[in-house]
């Protein structure tokens, strides 16, 4: 294609599907998160999917600086369950350390958390879920707490059963915010299965 080391490259200032492969933008953290949910409602409306329990798609934005709208979600819904998608690094961009923050690679599939606001059997049911439907997996790991809504979730109320997916995703917090197509298809498509794969009545308990 003529590129090469020492080309210098620029973005268009506006939303573009570069390479026919990766979505540029500004402000994809977390509208990415929100036309997913959005797709997954559209997916279960069109494919006549009749759920065996109540469903809300809920979509808050700007945790980062204080906005707690997923606190307040929680605490007006009390749902059983929550299952959350954020975007996380990918670290394989420029001046990300994997050493520290992990191997995430943007193209290598959805990321899944382990942590303390992670419910282990909710976790299990999407992996055994995204096994079953032969979709890729990437796993993190948090220590006191994952930096998105999904916290907000898991202490509400008595505790709630949360699980979190991410998409991952390039030069967060700038203008030219960077996903894989296939990743965003492929987080989609899990959301869509494991709610399938969730029984009425399930609490997800340990004992």
């Amino acid at each position: 294609m003529g590129i090469h080391v020492g080309c210098v490259v620029t973005y268009e200032d506006t939303f573009m599907l570069l390479n026919k492969q990766w979505y540029v933008g500004r402000a994809l953290d977390n509208r990415a998160g929100g036309f997913m949910i959005a797709e997954v409602a559209r997916m279960l409306q069109e494919n006549k999917v009749k759920l065996p329990f109540g469903l809300y798609i809920t979509n808050s934005v700007q945790e980062e600086i204080g906005l707690r709208g997923a606190q307040m979600i929680a605490e007006r819904i009390q749902p059983d369950v929550a299952i959350v998608t954020d975007v996380t690094h990918c670290t394989h961009t420029p001046m990300m350390n994997k050493i520290e923050q992990g191997d995430v690679a943007a193209g290598k599939g959805p990321g899944v958390t382990y942590g303390p606001a992670v419910q282990n059997n909710l976790l299990q049911r999407i992996i055994d879920t995204a096994d079953a439907n032969k979709l890729p997996l990437q796993r993190m790991a948090a220590s006191r707490f994952t930096g998105t809504d999904t916290d907000a979730f898991a202490y509400s109320n008595q505790g709630v059963p949360s699980a979190l997916i991410s998409l991952p995703l390039r030069y967060m917090h700038t203008t030219v915010e960077m996903v894989h197509k296939q990743d965003v298809e492929d987080c989609i498509r899990l959301i869509y299965e494991t709610l399938q794969n969730i029984k009425p009545g399930e609490d997800f308990k340990y004992l």
